[in-house]
């Protein structure tokens, strides 16, 4: 803060030596001659409107304000022009949100536009324009090279702002062609409005400033509509390519990145709902997903709190609406906020939080695409989950959670094609069987059985090496499928793997004892391990090789044990 508050001073004293000191020397050397206030008074007004209501073109605003301060100007000369240009500036800055302070604004805009405005009158006095001239040609040639020059040394300035800001820009744009090509829209209403004061006096204002500024909302609410029309075709968009992701992490990222980028939002936050509670699910901020440590929030607690009490949406213009009310995180730069409930059947499922570090940045109408875009989430999600649900139960052992025969065989005839198209060089076949496991369900119990084979199916899944698959084959059996492994490395991952599992202790409750405590239980396996293309290159067959290395050599030699398979 208190380096905002000096960056600011010196602005001020900047400006205190430009603006108020350019003023006074244009009034003592170039005063204005036989004004008539109630004009003056007119165009300021009229120049406050106009900046304060822009016409927006593909969402920029686009201010027409030489349509009143070239008249000013050619009527009673720079001073005047200076006056009305000046006031102008505060309709523009009120127009348009910034990070910066308003006052820092005004003395930055002030200083640019009093520089403008006195080398644009150098210039239309070098090419001999004549205040209060009415020659049609002279004053046609002069008024060009005073917009000309005015729209031009605009330009250059913000050029140069942006290399000392080392902001990656384009040279030439569109904005910098709809830049010039307003000249030739200016120029003969400027011109226009000039002439008809001179002709006709006060009722000009009457003439071409008040359907002038009319037809400026017009056109503002046409632009406005059109970019609710373009939302919802986005919103559109969105929706359908939420619709074809097949995982619900993957509909929860894209949804937080699409929306973050429509909105033009820098934090954009998603929380989770369980009953009453808030937790944080997804962090994007910057364009970036990132980890915070973000404790729960209970209804009514914080922003998204209150959102999920109320169920109603929240909007805030800028910090000092809400930095009371939030809780435990947030950024310094962040201002505007909007915030809305997630519902699915008249349940508030999640809550999502967009904030932008721009003052009086969201509006209501986005509440409407925001809605219809969490409608669409909520049903790609929906969807998602089932898609995983069907997924898991065709392809999933129910009780590990692993992968199931029938995927197991399908993955091997993939990871087969691979190596015989040379993708990969070596593919490794890992069987796995828990030795006595027979005994284990008869002393301990058959749930007990399955207590360990869920245990263990954890415990292989932490072993998998990086590229690889694990599954159960049945029974106690399990298979590793692992690409790019040749065999010598196979048997030292399965040594490895048997001398872990010999080693970890399962924790069970028997059910076949009168006493149910917690009891550790060790188990040991046997494994058999066959390679292609070293021992086969047929799926069935690198099967069937290390189901016959598992039994002939490590079960009939005395369990425990690794053997490969060997022709």
């Amino acid at each position: 803060m208190k380096v905002a508050n000096r960056s600011t001073m010196h602005y001020f004293i900047l400006w205190l030596l430009t603006v108020p000191t350019g003023l006074i020397y244009v009034f003592l050397n170039y005063p204005p001659v036989q004004v008539n206030w109630m004009y003056v008074a007119v165009f300021i007004v009229f120049g406050f409107l106009t900046t304060y209501f822009p016409i927006l073109w593909n969402g920029i605003p686009i201010f027409l304000v030489l349509w009143v301060t070239v008249p000013a100007f050619l009527m009673y000369g720079l001073f005047i022009e200076m006056i009305v240009m000046q006031i102008s500036i505060l309709a523009i800055l009120l127009s348009l949100p910034s990070k910066l302070p308003l006052i820092q604004r005004f003395f930055i805009n002030s200083m640019l536009f009093t520089f403008l405005s006195i080398i644009a009158a150098i210039f239309f006095d070098i090419v001999g324009g004549e205040i209060g001239s009415i020659e049609f040609w002279p004053v046609i040639v002069a008024v060009f090279c005073y917009q000309f020059i005015h729209t031009a040394f605009n330009n250059i300035v913000l050029r140069l702002y942006v290399m000392y800001k080392k902001v990656n820009s384009p040279f030439f744009s569109k904005d910098l062609l709809v830049d010039y090509a307003m000249i030739l829209v200016v120029l003969p209403l400027s011109l226009t409005f000039y002439y008809l004061l001179q002709l006709v006096g006060g009722g000009s204002f009457f003439l071409m400033g008040i359907p002038f500024f009319f037809i400026s909302l017009i056109v503002r609410l046409y632009n406005n509509s059109e970019k609710i029309n373009s939302d919802l075709r986005q919103a559109g968009d969105i929706g359908n390519g939420l619709s074809e992701l097949l995982t619900e992490k993957a509909v929860i990222d894209q949804f937080v990145m699409e929306v973050s980028d429509m909105f033009d939002a820098e934090y954009t936050y998603l929380f989770d709902h369980q009953d009453g509670w808030l937790e944080l699910l997804r962090s994007y901020e910057h364009d970036k997903f990132i980890d915070i440590d973000f404790a729960l929030l209970s209804a009514g607690q914080g922003i998204a709190g209150s959102v999920l009490e109320q169920n109603k949406p929240i909007i805030y213009s800028e910090r000092k609406e809400w930095e009371s009310i939030s809780k435990d995180y947030s950024p310094n730069g962040m201002q505007s906020i909007l915030c809305v409930p997630i519902s699915r059947n008249q349940k508030i499922e999640a809550v999502l939080f967009l904030a932008s570090e721009k003052k009086a940045f969201f509006d209501g109408y986005q509440l409407k695409i925001l809605d219809l875009l969490c409608s669409y989430f909520t049903v790609s999600v929906e969807k998602a989950r089932y898609m995983q649900e069907a997924v898991t139960k065709n392809e999933r052992c129910a009780l590990t959670g692993l992968y199931n025969y029938r995927y197991l065989e399908e993955r091997l005839t993939y990871e087969m094609d691979r190596l015989k198209n040379n993708a990969i060089k070596n593919l490794s076949v890992v069987m796995l069987d828990i030795d006595h496991f027979k005994q284990v369900n008869d002393t301990y119990g058959h749930q007990s059985g399955n207590d360990i084979l869920g245990m263990l199916a954890k415990r292989l899944e932490a072993e998998l090496p990086i590229g690889g698959t694990v599954g159960r084959y049945g029974g106690e059996e399990f298979v590793y499928i692992l690409p790019g492994i040749a065999k010598k490395e196979a048997v030292e991952f399965a040594e490895s793997l048997r001398a872990e599992i010999g080693e970890h202790d399962f924790t069970i409750v028997p059910d076949l004892v009168e006493d149910k405590h917690p009891l550790v239980v060790r188990i040991t396996s046997s494994i058999g391990v066959s390679s292609a293309p070293i021992d086969t290159d047929e799926v069935l067959t690198l099967l069937r090789n290390a189901d016959r290395a598992l039994y002939l050599g490590a079960k009939q030699a005395g369990r425990n044990r690794v053997a490969e398979y060997v022709k």
